[in-house]
C-alpha cells in the first residue's frame, strides 16, 4: 500500500496563493505596456521583426491566463483544507476549531447587547456497549444518526459540534430566558429516544446533558466548556438520561 501523503499546508498555500497574484498583476501591467507601444513600433518595425514582436506578446499573454488560472486553482484548495480542517470527519459537524470561531463571535454580540449564551455538553450513555456488541461500523452510523438528530433540534444560528468519540457541544449564541437552555435540552432528549433503528439495526440512544452559561458561570470557551462537562457528568452520576445546569454542586470532573 502507499503511504498516504500529509494534505498541503493552508499556511503555504496561501503565501504560494499570494506571489502566484502578484506575477498576474505584473504580467497585466506589462502587457498593457506593450499594447500601448504597439502602434508606435508598427511604424518603425519591418514585418519581421513585428511578427516577433507579436509572438513574443501572445506568449506573454498565454502565461498570463496560466498564471490566472494556477492561482484561482490554489484559491479553490485552500478554502477546500480550510474548510476540512474545521470539520468533524465522520459526522462532518464543525469541531472544536470552528467551535471556538463561532463562539467568538456569540461573545462579541451577547456582551455588545448585554446578553447570554449557552453550552450543553453532550455524552451518550453506554456507547461503549453500542461498540463492544454491535461493532463500531454501527457505532459510526449511530454517531451519524445522533448527529443529524441535534442538528434537526436546535436553531440555524445554533452550532452543533463533535468534541470526539461519543461528546457533543452545543452553542447557543442568543439566550433570552434563563430556562431557555434546559428546554432545548429536554428537547435533544426527547428526540434522540425516538431513534429506535440505524438501518434495520435495533439500538437505544439516551444521553446525559451538562449546561453552563455566559456570563453566570464563566466568560471564554474553555471555560464554559469544562463547567458544561462537570455538569453533564453530574447527571451521569444521577443515572443518565437527565440534564444539569452547572452549579458549585457540581463538583470536579471524575478521572477518565
Amino acid at each position: 500500500m502507499e503511504p498516504v501523503s500529509d494534505p498541503p499546508d493552508p499556511a503555504v498555500l496561501k503565501a504560494e496563493l499570494a506571489a502566484l497574484q502578484a506575477q498576474t498583476r505584473a504580467a497585466r501591467k506589462h502587457l498593457a505596456s506593450v499594447l500601448a507601444d504597439l502602434s508606435e513600433a508598427q511604424e518603425r518595425l519591418g514585418s519581421h521583426a513585428m511578427q516577433q514582436l507579436l509572438e513574443a506578446n501572445e506568449q506573454l499573454v498565454l502565461d498570463a491566463v496560466r498564471s490566472r488560472e494556477v492561482a484561482d486553482s490554489t484559491a479553490v484548495l485552500l478554502a477546500e483544507l480550510t474548510r476540512s480542517s474545521e470539520l468533524d470527519a465522520l459526522t462532518s459537524l464543525p469541531n472544536r476549531l470552528l467551535l471556538i470561531d463561532r463562539f467568538s463571535q456569540g461573545l462579541t454580540n451577547a456582551r455588545r447587547h448585554d446578553g447570554r449564551l449557552a453550552l450543553l455538553f453532550l455524552d451518550l450513555d453506554g456507547f461503549k456497549q453500542i461498540n463492544d456488541t454491535l461493532g463500531h461500523p454501527v457505532g459510526d452510523e449511530v454517531l451519524r444518526a445522533v448527529s443529524a438528530c441535534l442538528v434537526g433540534c436546535v436553531r440555524q444560528i445554533d452550532t452543533v459540534c463533535r468534541l470526539g468519540g461519543d461528546e457533543f457541544v452545543v452553542l447557543l449564541p442568543e439566550v433570552s430566558d434563563a430556562a431557555d437552555p434546559g428546554v432545548v435540552a429536554q428537547k435533544l432528549m426527547d428526540a434522540l429516544a425516538m431513534l429506535t433503528h440505524v438501518g434495520k439495526v435495533p439500538v437505544s440512544v439516551r444521553a446525559s446533558i451538562g449546561i453552563s452559561v455566559y456570563p453566570d458561570d464563566a466568560d471564554n470557551v474553555e471555560q464554559l466548556v469544562d463547567c458544561a462537562d462537570r455538569a453533564m457528568y453530574r447527571s451521569k452520576r444521577s443515572g443518565g438520561g437527565r440534564y444539569s445546569f452547572f452549579s458549585s454542586a457540581c463538583g470536579a470532573r471524575p478521572d477518565p
